[in-house]
């Protein structure tokens, strides 16, 4: 009896149904995703070049005069660093815009893991090698311009300018980066995951 009651229990038992992913939903997600990235690099470039030339403005066609050429070097400098800054971003943007959302599944998944290496290539490199420049340019800035305060406001403008530069790189830097992996990461396995499904109604 109690055979037939363990038999009755599994024959009554319902098979639990694999849910499989929404390819549809996988794909808005995919999208949504890559305007995420190419938004901030768009802006970042825009803002880059603004801000580059009003330093230029600021440094050699307004008003304002300096005392010293090598403050007129660091100007020149903080226009620069940010230009090509710029001129990066745009290239960024460029690039995630050329990735064809038509193209077969396996290509398009090829695509952003190519982008996914070259992004953390250029990160690697290009983050670090911005900072040591643009922070060059500003101590050369800061030697005439902190020559105006007395010692007390020279150890504070340098303190908090020291304090934002590491939370800028430290904090805010990181954190955007680690945004930015995230969304390419779900485009990434989205993509992995369409891809295994088709193979497996194949």
């Amino acid at each position: 009896m109690d055979d037939f009651d363990k038999l009755k229990q599994v024959w009554q038992q319902q098979a639990v149904p694999v849910t499989k992913p929404d390819l549809d939903l996988l794909k808005q997600s995919n999208a949504d995703h890559q305007r995420k990235l190419e938004r901030p690099q768009l802006f970042s470039a825009i803002s880059l070049f603004l801000t580059s030339a009003f330093i230029l403005w600021m440094g050699f066609f307004s008003s304002i005069t300096f005392q010293s050429r090598l403050t007129y070097v660091a100007l020149a400098l903080l226009s620069l660093v940010p230009a090509i800054q710029g001129v990066i971003s745009l290239t960024v943007y460029n690039r995630l815009r050329r990735i064809d959302v038509t193209a077969p599944v396996t290509e398009h998944l090829s695509q952003w893991e190519q982008y996914y290496a070259f992004r953390q290539k250029m990160v690697r490199i290009n983050l670090p090698v911005y900072y040591v420049l643009l922070n060059g340019a500003f101590g050369l800035y800061f030697i005439e311009m902190l020559g105006y305060f007395p010692l007390i406001g020279q150890l504070v403008a340098l303190s908090l300018y020291v304090a934002w530069m590491l939370f800028a790189y430290f904090v805010l830097g990181k954190r955007a980066l680690r945004k930015e992996n995230g969304r390419l990461m779900s485009i990434i396995d989205n993509l992995k995951t369409i891809q295994q499904q088709l193979d497996d109604n194949h």
